[in-house]
């Protein structure tokens, strides 16, 4: 069994923008196949560390999100549009 490394904020980008496309996607989608991802990678990161790196992404204006990004089922995120 191997031990969970630890992973950097560029790390979990990567995982996040491995989930987005151009059209909007529920906030949940984007959490729960990134920690699938994680969890395939012994990655050690909980869904509201992936959702708060989501609403930081938006913030910072690197992706777009419509609705309360808190409330994952009732929000979108994409990738910017050109």
């Amino acid at each position: 069994m191997s031990l969970p490394r630890s992973v950097t904020e560029a790390d979990l980008d990567t995982l996040i923008y491995a989930q987005l496309a151009q059209n909007w996607r529920k906030v949940a989608r984007i959490v729960g196949y990134t920690m699938q991802s994680c969890e395939a990678g012994s990655i050690p990161v909980s869904g509201e560390v992936i959702a708060a790196r989501v609403q930081a992404l938006v913030e910072t204006g690197k992706i777009e999100g419509v609705g309360n990004l808190s409330m994952w089922r009732h929000s979108e995120v994409r990738l910017k549009s050109r």
